[in-house]
């Protein structure tokens, strides 16, 4: 059996959360494949790095989009 390939991951030019869509399923916003750095979010509510971001919701996220 060949390896599945996996789709790249985009990111949502808006919220910056990470998806293989061309539509974020979160806000709906547009997605990119031009984005920088990773963060994954696990439990947002005890998170310093979530509230620096301003991530309200776990999940992962890109850093910065270019």
């Amino acid at each position: 059996m060949s390896p599945r390939k996996r789709k790249p991951l985009r990111a949502c030019k808006r919220c910056h959360f990470l998806t293989t869509e061309e539509r974020c399923p979160r806000c709906g916003g547009e997605t990119t494949d031009s984005w920088e750095g990773y963060v994954a979010i696990l439990k947002v509510e005890q998170s310093d790095v979530a509230k620096a971001l301003g991530i309200e919701e776990e999940g992962e996220y890109a850093l910065q989009i270019l």
